[in-house]
């Protein structure tokens, strides 16, 4: 369903604006900015905002459906909803990611949009070996972050919950 002038005002803040489409576009950088295919990979943006978006719909959902069992005390009783909390612990990684793909994927091929393409913003002082290598680098570092920080969920995972110690009056100092 179809709500007139929503797409306008969500593109460019005006109800009346007109909205382009894809070959619109296209044809327009074509006579801006010469031959070439000037659209941006719609798919893995339309992909990954709707991941990203399900994802913290996800989280949402999950984290007040298992605040409800708390509050009714039936929490610890509903292995459904542990398990699904212990294998949520990826998803804001994966919602983060998409979410870093779809903005950046979105500004191709502009590195300004209308004003630079990605061609004419290439440094001649880097070379490719070092573009390796920071590459490289970064995805080493990390990737020894993840490690670290899956290692360091599991072995706390691990642990045997204790009980909390009582505060003065008998209230726990956990709550």
């Amino acid at each position: 369903m179809a709500i007139p002038a929503l797409e306008s005002f969500l593109a460019h803040n005006s109800f009346s604006a007109e909205v382009k489409g894809i070959k619109d576009i296209q044809r327009e950088m074509e006579a801006r900015f010469g031959p070439g295919y000037h659209v941006p990979p719609v798919a893995l943006t339309f992909w990954s905002f709707r991941i990203m978006v399900a994802a913290g719909f996800w989280m949402l959902f999950l984290v007040l459906y298992a605040y409800y069992l708390e509050r009714k005390g039936k929490l610890e009783s509903s292995p459904g909803v542990l398990k699904a909390l212990l294998y949520t612990i990826p998803v804001p990684y994966i919602a983060n990611t998409c979410g870093w793909i779809m903005a950046e994927v979105e500004r191709q091929p502009w590195i300004v949009y209308g004003l630079q393409r990605i061609e004419e913003a290439l440094s001649p002082c880097v070379t490719s070996g070092q573009l390796l290598i920071t590459l490289v680098g970064f995805t080493l570092v990390l990737g020894i972050l993840a490690g670290v920080d899956a290692w360091l969920l599991a072995r706390f995972a691990r642990e045997v919950p204790v009980t909390a110690p009582k505060g003065e009056g008998g209230a726990s100092l956990w709550y």
